[in-house]
């Protein structure tokens, strides 16, 4: 389904404009899950027809030395990775969360009704996190194999019905119960967001409107909202902020929580 002619530049913009504008939106108090809905759709779509912005895919590329495969400059590439682990330090992770194909799928599956999962162990998830990270530079630098490959994100964008294609369909239906399995768990890029994001500047934060009544924590997917968390694994998903009934949770730079 993806139409070679679109330039990957194309996605890369897209990424940066889609970014930009959850933050805008956010921080002016204008955004919402409907919007949010309509990027995630966007960015699935971009997907499919442009395999663009894949940056977990754009970065293994790079690390395996298939620049062909980018389809942009490979300083253009390169700069755009070192970006947005950039704008995820100072602006959060609006990126995984709104303009990734890869992560706004999950986004969308996980939005199907029915029983769903928490991870409540934080330290086995960023062990996990941290072991697949090493697990891919190992592969990619030492062996030259990507494993996003076998992972089928490829294969699952490009609608080859291959056998990796089904290992990335059943990581979407994972996704159904459990929040975005393939990002908190494996994607190596998202994994070096995530520590860029530890201690990124704008984040949800709790404001003195706060009663500390844990109606976020009870609806946060990555068990993020409580007032000490350090947001690395929050995705700006807003169910948070709409769980709140006392307007107690702003995005912003400093406050009186985390």
């Amino acid at each position: 389904m993806v139409i070679e002619s679109i330039p990957k530049a194309v996605g890369m913009g897209f990424a940066v404009l889609v970014s930009l504008l959850v933050v805008v939106l956010l921080v002016r108090g204008k955004f919402n899950r409907r919007i949010g809905l309509v990027l995630l759709v966007a960015s699935t779509l971009m997907g499919f027809l442009v395999f663009a912005p894949m940056l977990p895919n754009q970065f293994q590329v790079l690390l395996l030395g298939k620049t062909k495969q980018l389809g942009v400059p490979v300083p253009l590439a390169g700069a755009v990775l070192f970006l947005f682990v950039a704008v995820t330090f100072v602006l959060g992770r609006s990126f995984c969360g709104y303009a990734c194909p890869i992560g706004a799928v999950q986004e969308l599956v996980y939005r199907l009704p029915g029983k769903k999962l928490i991870l409540h162990n934080k330290k086995i998830t960023l062990a996990f996190r941290l072991a697949s990270l090493a697990a891919f530079l190992v592969l990619t630098l030492v062996f030259a194999l990507g494993m996003l490959n076998y992972l089928g994100v490829h294969d699952f964008f490009h609608l080859d019905f291959t056998w990796y294609f089904f290992v990335f369909l059943a990581i979407l239906v994972l996704a159904a119960f459990l929040y975005r399995p393939f990002c908190r768990l494996v994607c190596p890029y998202g994994t070096i967001l995530s520590l860029a994001a530890i201690k990124g500047l704008f984040k949800l934060r709790r404001n003195d409107e706060c009663n500390e009544c844990g109606e976020c924590e009870l609806v946060c997917p990555t068990n993020e909202a409580g007032a000490t968390d350090l947001k690395q694994e929050c995705y700006l998903c807003h169910r948070c902020v709409e769980a709140c009934k006392k307007n107690a949770i702003s995005y912003g730079r400093s406050s009186r929580g985390a």
